[in-house]
């Protein structure tokens, strides 16, 4: 992430939580990591404060930032997260969230997923496995300002990742 980037993020993560981001700490590197979920939740459970940094294979850079706790518990669960968003760094775009109840999605079989908005299943490095949401009013939980490939290149719901990482935000 470039210095431009990071003040960015910062700078919405002010306006939710009146602090500035003191550091940022790795936790997990998908292609360090091999994509296994075992070490996505083994490195990121029940630790707040996380931003997720995603690279698609059609190179969009885009990610969340939540204050609620990752985990794996084996039945799924949205939790609530208020402050939470989305962005993409490629169009310098906050999406805020619409729906707190359900800001971000916990289960053993998950990665770090974002309401119903982007999922990580399976190992998204190897296969379309990761997911991203295009506007649907009936059941869309971020704002996406009417830009319906905000996250996605081509508007395409399933879509490779290069990498991903989830850094804990020390406020």
């Amino acid at each position: 992430m470039k210095e431009d980037e990071f003040n960015f993020i910062n700078s919405s993560i002010k306006e939710r939580f009146g602090r500035e981001t003191k550091e940022l700490i790795k936790l997990y590197q998908a292609t360090l990591g091999g994509g296994d979920l075992t070490n996505f939740h083994r490195c990121c459970d029940n630790i707040p404060n996380t931003l997720v940094l995603i690279k698609s294979a059609g190179n969009r850079r885009f990610g969340g930032f939540t204050a609620a706790k990752w985990s794996s518990q084996t039945n799924a669960e949205y939790k609530e997260a208020p402050g939470s968003f989305l962005f993409s760094l490629d169009k310098q775009k906050i999406y805020s969230h619409k729906n707190n109840g359900r800001a971000i999605y916990v289960f053993n079989t998950f990665g770090p997923s974002f309401g119903n908005d982007i999922y990580i299943s399976g190992n998204c490095l190897k296969e379309k496995r990761l997911y991203t949401k295009e506007i649907n009013p009936s059941n869309c939980y971020y704002n996406y300002d009417g830009d319906k490939n905000a996250l996605s290149e081509s508007g395409d719901k399933y879509i490779y990742a290069l990498e991903y990482e989830v850094f804990y935000v020390r406020l």
